[in-house]
């Protein structure tokens, strides 16, 4: 079996950038004081998520112990990455990739005023931190091949 997740590439403390429900909450907090959603149902929107670091995905498989790893790789999304061709239109389609059904399952189907929303928001970034802030996140990808335990 081979799982893929999002995890960090150690246990350092993930930037702000990493945490994709914070920026999914920022989004949804200027769509409130917009009026296109209501602030209840927005104190109500809860998204647990947590990126653990390789080493944390070894220790649970081993501590586990119905699976052992064959491999484990992490890969870091941004090595081979070009910013300049990140722009804030594919940040969000990601984040639309990643949230849209539990969005659209809490608050209804927001999620082309939702794109909007980010797209403008980062679009008026004018000294480029959410690049650099993404550049130096500790974000990478787990990739992990185990085997039943007999």
């Amino acid at each position: 079996m081979v799982i893929s997740l999002v995890g960090t590439r150690s246990d350092v403390i993930a930037s702000k950038f990493f945490l994709f429900p914070g920026i999914v909450a920022q989004i949804l907090s200027v769509m409130v004081t917009e009026g296109v959603i209501d602030k209840e149902k927005f104190d109500s929107f809860y998204v647990p998520v947590h990126g653990p670091s390789g080493e944390e995905v070894r220790e649970i498989i081993e501590e586990e112990g119905s699976f052992s790893i064959r491999e484990m790789r992490v890969h870091d999304p941004t090595t081979e990455m070009n910013t300049a061709l990140s722009t804030p239109r594919k940040f969000v389609n990601n984040l639309r990739a990643l949230f849209e059904p539990i969005i659209v399952q809490h608050f209804g189907d927001i999620m082309d005023e939702f794109v909007r929303t980010a797209e403008l928001h980062w679009s008026l970034d004018p000294d480029g931190s959410l690049q650099e802030e993404r550049a130096r996140t500790s974000r990478a990808m787990l990739v992990v091949s185990l085997a039943k335990v007999s």
